[in-house]
């Protein structure tokens, strides 16, 4: 009566062990050069502008700077 019971978990663990690097491999995000330089560029740009100061601000200048490199926030 267990014996099924536990074939049946032992083979969704190694299923489970097996297809989660897969998967999660598949659903990454892939970092292109354009992207990265686009990203360090606008922290850059945005950097002076800090929130105790100057709000959200510098957010919006990250996300303007984002829009002309024709990358998502």
């Amino acid at each position: 009566m267990f014996a099924p019971t536990r074939y049946l978990a032992a083979i969704a663990l190694v299923f489970a062990v097996v297809a989660a690097p897969s998967v999660a491999q598949d659903r990454a995000v892939r970092m292109t050069a354009v992207r990265a330089a686009a990203m360090r560029a606008c922290n850059i740009k945005a950097a002076p502008y800090v929130p105790h100061t100057w709000g959200n601000f510098g957010l919006y200048v990250y996300r303007a700077c984002m829009a002309e490199h024709h990358q998502a926030e």
